[in-house]
């Protein structure tokens, strides 16, 4: 809930003037001991209840600034000792019809003086026409507003005559009820009606403690108005909660204060200190949480407070203030949610002795967040590893073939991730002396692809004589898949085998044997080089013709005479590194138009949309 919007503190104890902005449901106050925290809700209490602290009546002189007091007397002007407190308050919706959206009060007590000024707004709101209603009615339940205002102060020692008052205010809430007109059912009776009204109380402290309490009336009639005695449950009986540890009596404060603040129409703002003393820091978490999620709901809440767990609250129905000395008098700043405090909040830290706790919990979180960034990261790598394992296959004869075929996929299909895993089928591919017999391994490893596996495989062999005769060759468990020429699939569904088709361009080279995967690029490709002259280098056929049974080679100029009408054969001797390397990875996407054929083949089988 929120209603008081904003506060002004003149003159009063410490403080010399301060505001506190930006007042939300729950407003944290928090500082250095002795820095003047209590005296901001002392002066809430001064201005609801006319007391400052709890159960000692107001003494002007005790509670007047020393510093003004000094200023006053070195200027001589008597008549400007004074203490003011001014709230903005925010309008409730069911005044809607009567109140403007925020409006002000001050109350200033001056020396000598036994009750207060009381100033408001109004006249400069209803000058602005900012006044739903007229400005007599706007004052007339301005009255009635204010009287409506309970404002609950909690010193931060919580003695035995606290709970009294405490309870006595509980007891008031709760016989507030109508009862039964006979006099002899009210005692007999007294106990189940009490019960059957403070189930919620029972249950948020139950919640917060871990106890199941109990109310007690009295059991006379003549002593029905004295208070009630709080009872707590134990294995051995009921407990007193007078008897228990500081912390659990603490703990049953907010409970009350809630229970009261729900149970009536009225407006209530609590005043609260150090809510967590006597409590162990799980105890202070819980309540922390409470305050926020629960008692904020009916009730504006202003705390002071060391605790971390209240100083740390970083959400939207927050505020938090940090109180600190400066030239003899209190200071108060936000330091949430504003952006422009980052020097008082470190200060807030500091003096809370947080900054040297964050730096301990620092350390221990650097050391385990490097573990878990380790252990994250084998994590990845397994995840990596197990999605690449449930991805199809495609292999190769050698290592060059698989880097054109992935510069090839991005240059046409950039937007979209390869879908398939290019393998090298040779296992001495990236050894010296391998990457000769490719075929043959493709051939091997596809026979071994295992349906236990779930993964389809595609080998790819070259339409060259190797490539050929492997593809060719594949054992009885393959056939000819759907009529296609170049493809045979294992009876298990899962392997294939694919023989390069050529583009229209290189049917010739289909027909001659020579085949292979370089040969998809256009000619202009092929003939490239790179700046210092590198790249495919062709070499001529050796052509041999049978004579007198035997074989005899053919000349080079004969060689190059037959060439213009053998299309073809055109062979690659060396250069398909620096090709793959250099060459390939500056073609524009239209130049690896050759290969869309071929990547449509591998995703039919695969039975991949893109």
């Amino acid at each position: 809930m929120e209603l008081i919007r904003k506060i002004k503190i003149k003159y009063f104890r410490s403080v010399y003037t301060a505001s506190l902005s930006r007042c939300k449901s729950m407003n944290v106050v928090s500082g250095r001991n002795d820095a003047g925290k209590s005296n901001i809700l002392k002066a809430l209490n001064l201005f609801f209840n006319g007391n400052t602290d709890w159960g000692t009546a107001f003494d002007f002189y005790q509670n007047f600034s020393v510093k003004r007091l000094q200023q006053v007397r070195k200027e001589s002007v008597k008549g400007k000792q004074f203490i003011s407190i001014e709230i903005e308050f925010m309008r409730p919706l069911n005044y809607k019809g009567s109140l403007p959206e925020t409006f002000s009060v001050t109350r200033t007590w001056h020396r000598d003086s036994s009750t207060y000024l009381q100033s408001d707004n109004l006249d400069t709101l209803e000058s602005k026409r900012l006044i739903p209603s007229t400005r007599e009615t706007a004052g007339r339940f301005l009255s009635q507003f204010l009287n409506r205002i309970h404002f609950e102060y909690v010193p931060a020692v919580k003695d035995r005559a606290y709970f009294t008052h405490l309870l006595s205010g509980l007891q008031a809430r709760l016989l507030a009820s109508p009862l039964d007109s006979s006099a002899a059912p009210i005692v007999d009776d007294l106990a189940s009606h009490i019960q059957g009204q403070i189930g919620q109380l029972q249950k948020d402290f139950s919640r917060a403690t871990g106890l199941e309490t109990s109310i007690e009336p009295p059991k006379e009639l003549a002593s029905l108005f004295q208070s009630f005695t709080v009872s707590t449950a134990s294995e051995g009986g009921s407990i007193p909660l007078v008897f228990r540890g500081d912390g659990i009596q603490a703990r049953y404060v907010p409970s009350v204060l809630h229970y009261i603040s729900s149970n009536s129409n009225d407006f209530f703002v609590w005043g609260f200190e150090e809510p967590e003393n006597s409590l162990e820091y799980t105890h202070i978490t819980s309540l922390t949480r409470d305050f926020v999620q629960t008692y904020t709901k009916k009730a504006q809440i202003f705390i002071t407070s060391h605790s971390p767990a209240f100083v740390s609250l970083r959400d939207e129905n927050s505020t938090c203030y940090r109180a600190f000395k400066e030239n003899d008098a209190t200071s108060v700043v936000c330091v949430w949610p504003e952006k422009t405090s980052l020097g008082h909040r470190e200060a807030l830290l500091r003096e809370l002795g947080a900054l040297q706790i964050q730096e301990e919990i620092h350390k221990q979180y650097a050391e385990k967040l490097s573990q878990f960034e380790t252990i994250a990261a084998r994590v990845d790598t397994l995840r990596n590893e197990i999605a690449q394992y449930a991805k199809p296959l495609l292999l190769v004869e050698g290592k060059y073939d698989k880097q054109i075929i992935e510069v090839a996929w991005a240059k046409l299909f950039p937007s979209v991730a390869i879908p398939f895993i290019v393998r090298v089928a040779d296992p001495a591919a990236n050894a010296p002396g391998g990457g000769s017999a490719g075929a043959t391994y493709v051939a091997a490893m596809i026979e071994a692809i295992h349906p236990d596996e779930h993964r389809k495989a595609i080998g790819l062999f070259d339409y060259d004589q190797e490539g050929y005769r492997s593809f060719q060759s594949r054992s009885r468990n393959f056939k000819v898949f759907k009529g296609k020429a170049n493809v045979k699939a294992h009876r298990n569904g899962l392997a294939f085998a694919v023989l390069l088709s050529a583009p229209p361009y290189r049917a010739d080279y289909a027909t001659a044997n020579n085949l292979t995967l370089e040969f998809l690029f256009p000619d202009n490709v092929m003939c490239r080089k790179t700046d210092d002259g590198r790249g495919l280098v062709f070499g001529q056929p050796k052509l041999t013709v049978l004579a007198n049974q035997r074989r005899v080679n053919i000349g080079s100029n004969i060689v190059n005479q037959l060439q213009a009408n053998l299309p073809g054969y055109k062979t690659i001797i060396s250069g398909k590194e620096v090709f793959a390397n250099e060459i390939v990875a500056n073609c524009t996407p239209e130049e690896f138009e050759g290969f869309r054929d071929l990547f449509s083949q591998i995703l039919d089988l695969l039975e991949i949309e893109i």
